[in-house]
C-alpha cells in the first residue's frame, strides 16, 4: 500500500494537471523514453490498475516501430504516428484532440464529476480503460484502481448484491463498491476484489506449442501439467515489466521466446483453484484438458520448474483431436468433478465455433478475393495477419459459407485483387481457423510481378475452378491440382531465390571497390538517403554505373541483389514499358503489363522495414517527362507515401518511402539535351570525377607496380588538365579511371588496345573542329607506349 501511494504521488509529480496542456506529442507517447505519459499509464503504474493489451489505439495517437501497412480508413498514419481517422488529418490535429480530452477527464476527476467522465466515452477519443486510469490517477484516490466495466465492476458489485448491476452506469458502480469500502484502506479493499475475483471459477483456453515441444510431450505421460519456462521461476516475477526486461537480457530478439514466457506468466496468474483448463492446438482441436488442483507445488527433479501451478491433467488419446472428433467416454475418467464434465460436453457440442460437415485431414487451397477499397493484400507488409469475418456487415453468412468453416491453420491461400485490375498479387496462408466469427489470413510472400486474370482464364485447366463458375464471393475452394498449375504460372515470373548468405558489404568495402574518397562518400550517401533521388553525373570511364549498384549495396550492409533493380533508359523507352501499358494477347485483344518500376515499387512498399535501390543507367537518354507521366510528382521526397491515380488502370499507387532512386548520365555526350527541369529539381546531382589521385588508385596502381603502367596515368592526368581548361569540353569531359582498372598484371598489349580503341576515338571525337589538337596529344600518348 505504501509503494502503490509512493506510485501515485511520483505519477502527479512527474504529470501535474497544470502541465497537461503543455504536454507535447513526444512526451505523450515516445517509445525511447520511460518517462511518457503513455508508458507510465499502461506500464510504470500497473499495480494501479492494470490496462495491459489490446491495440495501441487505445490512446488515440501512438508512435510505432514500424509502419502500419494496412489500408484500414479507420486509421491514419504518418512516418512516425498513428491514429484514428476520426481525430484530425495530421498528428498534431489528433494529439491536440487527445491531450483535450485528457486535461478534461483530469479536471472533472478532481472535481469528482464522474458524469461528465462518461459523457467523454461517447466521443471516442480513448478507450474506456484508458479515460478511467487516468481518472483514477487524478481522483485524489476517490476511485478505485479498476477499469474494465463488464469483466470486472458488473461482477464484483453482483457479488456484493446489485442485483441492476448489469443495468448501471460506470459511476453508479464506483459508489456502490466504495460503498462496500467502510473504514478499510483503499488499497486494501482493492486486493480484497483483487482476491474476490481470482476465486471466481472460470473456463481457461491454454494453446499448445508445436507437437514436438518436450512439455507438452511429457504432460502425455504424466497427471501433471507443469506451467512453466526454463528461466528462473517464471512466477517469481511480480509484474510483467520486470519478466520482460529479464527475457529481454536473456533472449534479446528472439522474440518466440520472450512471447511464450509472458504468455505462460499472464496464464498462471490469471488461473486459480478449481478452474478449467482446455489445452487447444488452434481453434477447434483440443488435446487435453484439466482441473487446478493446487496454487503452487514444487518439484525437487526440476529445478527449472519450481512454485509452479499443477494441473490435473487426461490427454484426449489424440494429439490432432477435431473438436467434433474427441472422444468424450475417455473424458469422464477426467476427475470426479461433474461440472468438468459438464462443462466440456457444452463446449464440444455449443463452443461457438463453427465446424466442417466432414472432416479433412490433408492440406486445403484456396482463393481469397480482397477488394483495395477495404484492404489490400498486395500492400500488406509479409508476416501480417488480416482477418477476414464469416459474416457481413448484415449479419448475414459469407457466399459459400462452408470455405470459411473448413479453412484451418496451415492451408496456403492465393492471394487476388479484384479491382482495379484482376491480378494475383500475393501469397498467404491460413494462420488461425475461424473462431466463429473471423478467420485469419497471415500473407507469406509478396508477388513482385503479378498474375493477370486472363493468364489463369487462358488455361484450360483451370475452367472448373469455383472462381470461374461463379465470382461472386470472397473464398473459394482449389483443387490441389488447380493449386500447383497456378503455382507454375506464379513462380515462371516470380522465381523462389535460393536462401543465401549475402556478403557484408560497409562503407570499408566500398572504399576498396570504389576510387573515392571518404568524405566523398559520406556526401554522395547522404544526399541519397535525404533527398531519395540521385544522379551521378561525370565522363566516361569515371565508374558511375560500378559506384551505384555497390552505393546501394554499402547502405543495405550486405551486398542482397534482391533489393536492387537496374534498368537502362534510352530514346525508344515509354511509361508503358516503365509503369504500365497495353500489350496484344494471343486472343487478338490486349492485356494490361505492368512495368520494371511499378512492381519494384510494390515490390518495396510490402517490405517497409528495409531499403530498396533502382537504378538507371543513362537516364538523359530517354524522354523522362513521358517515362515518369504522372509519377514525377510522387517521386519526389516530400510526396513518398502519397498516392495518386494511374492513368491506365483507375489504380491508387504511390512510391514508397523507402525506394531510393539512383541514376546515371554521361556528362560528355553532347547529342543528348539538357535534363527536364522539372526532373532535375527533384534529384542531387553527385559529380563524379576520374579517381587518379585518391589513396585508393595509389594502392592499386602501386601493387600493379609497372613503370609504363605509371608512365600512361601520369599522361592520362595532364591530358585531363589539358581537357578541362578547353572551353569547348571542360571537367565533364575528362578521361575516367575505369579504363585502367580491374587487372591483376599489366602487359603492353592491354595498355596499346586501350589508347588506341577506347581513349583515341573518344578524343577524335572531342577534337573533331580541332585536328592539331587531337593529333598533338595523340602523338603525346602515343609515345608513352613505346
Amino acid at each position: 500500500m505504501q509503494d502503490r501511494r509512493l506510485l501515485y504521488r511520483q505519477f502527479q509529480e512527474i504529470f501535474p494537471i497544470e502541465s497537461l496542456k503543455d504536454m507535447t506529442l513526444d512526451e505523450y507517447t515516445n517509445l525511447d523514453k520511460a518517462s511518457s505519459f503513455c508508458y507510465w499509464l499502461e506500464s510504470k503504474t500497473s499495480v494501479l490498475g492494470s490496462i495491459w493489451g489490446g491495440s495501441a489505439y487505445k490512446f488515440g495517437i501512438f508512435k510505432f516501430n514500424n509502419t502500419p501497412t494496412d489500408n484500414n480508413s479507420m486509421y491514419s498514419h504518418d512516418e512516425s504516428y498513428s491514429w484514428y481517422s476520426r481525430l484530425g488529418n495530421t498528428a498534431e490535429e489528433a494529439f491536440a484532440l487527445v491531450k483535450n480530452t485528457i486535461v478534461e477527464i483530469a479536471q472533472s476527476a478532481q472535481r469528482a464529476d464522474w458524469t461528465k467522465i462518461e459523457d467523454l466515452e461517447a466521443e471516442k477519443v480513448l478507450w474506456p480503460v484508458v479515460i478511467w486510469k487516468i481518472a483514477f490517477l487524478y481522483s485524489d484516490e476517490r476511485l478505485l484502481p479498476i477499469y474494465d466495466k463488464d469483466g470486472w465492476l458488473v461482477p464484483l458489485a453482483e457479488h456484493f448484491g446489485l442485483s441492476t448491476a448489469n443495468k448501471s452506469s460506470r459511476a453508479e458502480l464506483y459508489e456502490y463498491l466504495l460503498s462496500q469500502k467502510g473504514d478499510k484502506d483503499l488499497y486494501a479493499f482493492y486486493d480484497e476484489l483483487l482476491k474476490i475475483m481470482s476465486m471466481r471459477k472460470k473456463k481457461v483456453w491454454l494453446y499448445a506449442p508445436g507437437e514436438n515441444a518436450c512439455m507438452w510431450d511429457e504432460c502425455r505421460l504424466s497427471e501433471t501439467m507443469r506451467l512453466g519456462w526454463d528461466i528462473e521461476n517464471l512466477l517469481d516475477f511480480d509484474t510483467r515489466d520486470e519478466l520482460a526486461k529479464r527475457l529481454q537480457e536473456e533472449y534479446g530478439n528472439q522474440t518466440s521466446y520472450r512471447n511464450d514466457s509472458l504468455a505462460l506468466w499472464q496464464f498462471a496468474h490469471e488461473i486459480n483453484i478449481g478452474d478449467i483448463v482446455y489445452v487447444k492446438k488452434g481453434t477447434n482441436k483440443i488435446i487435453g484438458c484439466g482441473v487446478v488442483e493446487s496454487e503452487y507445488y514444487f518439484d525437487e527433479n526440476l529445478s527449472t520448474y519450481q512454485h509452479l501451478r499443477k494441473v490435473n491433467w487426461t490427454h484426449t488419446g489424440e494429439w490432432d483431436c477435431p473438436l467434433r472428433k474427441l472422444p468424450l467416454k475417455t473424458l469422464t475418467d477426467i476427475s470426479k468433478n461433474t461440472d468438468l464434465v459438464k462443462s466440456l460436453n457444452d463446449m464440444v457440442v455449443n463452443n461457438n465455433v463453427a465446424t466442417s460437415s466432414e472432416a479433412t485431414s490433408g492440406r486445403n487451397y484456396w482463393w481469397l478475393v480482397a477488394n483495395p477499397k477495404i484492404w489490400s493484400i498486395a500492400n500488406m507488409q509479409v508476416g501480417t495477419i488480416q482477418d477476414y469475418t464469416l459474416y457481413n456487415d448484415n449479419g448475414n453468412r459469407r457466399r459459400i459459407f462452408q470455405n470459411f468453416l473448413d479453412a484451418k491453420e496451415g492451408d496456403m491461400v492465393i492471394g487476388y485483387e479484384s479491382t482495379p485490375t484482376k491480378q494475383i498479387v500475393a501469397l498467404a496462408e491460413i494462420a488461425k481457423p475461424n473462431d466463429g466469427k473471423l478467420i485469419y489470413i497471415r500473407k507469406t510472400e509478396s508477388l513482385p510481378v503479378p498474375i493477370d486474370y486472363l493468364t489463369i482464364k487462358s488455361i484450360p485447366e483451370l475452367a472448373g475452378m469455383e472462381y470461374m463458375k461463379n465470382q461472386q464471393g470472397s473464398f473459394f475452394k482449389l483443387k490441389e491440382e488447380e493449386y500447383n498449375i497456378i503455382m507454375d504460372i506464379i513462380r515462371d515470373d516470380n522465381p523462389v531465390r535460393a536462401e543465401q548468405k549475402n556478403d557484408i558489404y560497409d562503407e570499408e568495402s566500398f572504399l576498396n571497390d570504389v576510387f573515392m574518397d571518404k568524405s566523398q562518400y559520406a556526401r554522395l550517401k547522404s544526399l541519397l538517403l535525404t533527398k531519395k533521388n540521385v544522379i551521378l553525373q561525370g565522363a566516361p570511364g569515371v565508374g558511375k554505373t560500378f559506384a551505384a549498384k555497390k552505393l546501394a549495396y554499402s547502405i543495405l550492409g550486405e551486398a542482397d541483389e534482391s533489393h536492387v533493380e537496374f534498368v537502362q533508359f534510352h530514346q525508344s523507352y515509354t511509361y508503358e514499358d516503365f509503369i504500365m501499358g497495353f500489350r496484344p494477347n494471343e486472343e487478338g485483344g490486349f492485356y494490361l503489363k505492368r512495368g520494371i518500376f511499378y512492381n519494384f515499387c510494390k515490390k518495396a512498399k510490402a517490405d517497409p522495414d528495409s531499403k530498396y535501390f533502382f537504378i538507371i543507367d543513362e537516364i538523359n537518354r530517354g524522354n523522362l517527362s513521358k517515362i515518369f507521366g504522372e509519377l514525377l510528382m510522387l517521386i519526389e521526397n516530400d510526396y513518398r507515401g502519397e498516392s495518386i491515380k494511374l492513368a491506365y488502370s483507375d489504380e491508387m499507387f504511390d512510391v514508397p518511402r523507402n525506394l531510393y532512386i539512383i541514376g546515371m548520365m554521361n556528362t560528355a555526350d553532347r547529342s543528348l539535351a539538357m535534363i527536364d527541369y522539372a526532373l532535375r529539381r527533384r534529384f542531387s546531382f553527385f559529380d563524379m570525377i576520374p579517381a587518379f589521385q585518391t589513396e585508393g588508385f595509389k594502392a592499386y596502381q602501386k601493387k600493379l607496380d609497372n613503370k609504363q603502367f605509371d608512365n600512361i596515368i601520369d599522361g592520362i592526368v595532364k591530358l585531363n588538365e589539358v581537357i578541362s581548361n578547353d572551353d569547348s569540353l571542360g571537367q565533364g569531359f575528362c578521361i575516367g579511371h575505369s579504363y585502367f582498372c580491374n587487372q591483376k598484371k599489366v602487359n603492353i598489349e592491354w595498355l596499346q588496345n586501350v589508347i588506341n580503341y577506347d581513349i583515341l576515338p573518344m578524343l577524335k571525337e572531342y577534337w573533331f573542329d580541332d585536328i592539331k589538337q587531337y593529333e598533338q596529344q595523340s602523338n603525346i600518348l602515343k609515345a608513352l607506349l613505346k
